[in-house]
Formats: structure tokens, sequence, C-alpha cells
């Protein structure tokens, strides 16, 4: 069981990703913050296999916030989520991206494939 940690200012979109990930795959949401600060200590706390973050999500500059991720929690995936798909240009230290107008479907394969690759840290968006 994949065990996920979300990061978004948007609760509805939060709990909707949450509701997708639960019932559609073999996933448990550890935790939802809405702020870099709470991102930091439930990824510290909860050591996740996949991190979504919002790229939007107040606090520090992605690529420092990536950093720091990779420090308190080394072995997650990294996974950004961008409303806008020509802001998504972050490639250092993420495994993968999607939209957030992305199909269910979609989202759900990134997931996927980010079970899948064995330790390989690329940046894909199927």
């Amino acid at each position: 069981m994949n065990r996920i940690l979300l990061a978004d200012s948007n609760p509805t979109l939060r709990s909707a990703l949450a509701l997708l990930l639960e019932t559609r795959l073999d996933a448990q949401v550890v935790g939802q913050v809405s702020s870099m600060e709470s991102l930091l200590c439930e990824a510290a706390a909860t050591q996740p296999d996949i991190i979504i973050i919002g790229l939007g999500l107040p606090g520090e500059p992605a690529r420092e916030r990536i950093a720091v991720l990779r420090t308190i929690a080394p072995r997650a995936n990294i996974l950004i989520a961008s409303a806008c798909p020509e802001k998504v240009t972050l490639s250092e230290g993420t495994d993968a991206f999607i939209f957030q107008t992305d199909l269910p479907e979609t989202i759900l394969q990134v997931i996927q494939s980010l079970n899948k690759r064995t330790g390989q840290k690329e940046v894909c968006h199927v």
C-alpha cells in the first residue's frame, strides 16, 4: 500500500485527490496539509512513499522545498501538481508532475508509474 502525503493550499482539491487515490489505488493518504511548515512536519512524522505538492503551496520557493524534503523523507517520490502547464519547469529533485486539470485516469497512471520505477529518478508525465 502506498502512503501518500498531499500538500496544497486548496482544501477542496486535496479532498478530491484523497478520495480518488483511496478509492482507485491501493493507497492510504497519511496527511493533508496547506503550508510548507506543515508539509515538512508531516513528511518527517509520516515518512510517506509519495508526496504530492501543489506548485502554489505557500512557503519557500519550490526548489528549496524539494531539497529539504529529500533530506526529511529521502525515500519518498515527489510529485508536483500545477494548475498552469507553462509553470512546470522544475525538474531538479522531482520524480514526476501532474496538471491539476488532468483527467483522473492520467493522475492515477502517473502515480502508478512512480511505483513501477526501480530507484531511477527522472521526471515523467504520462
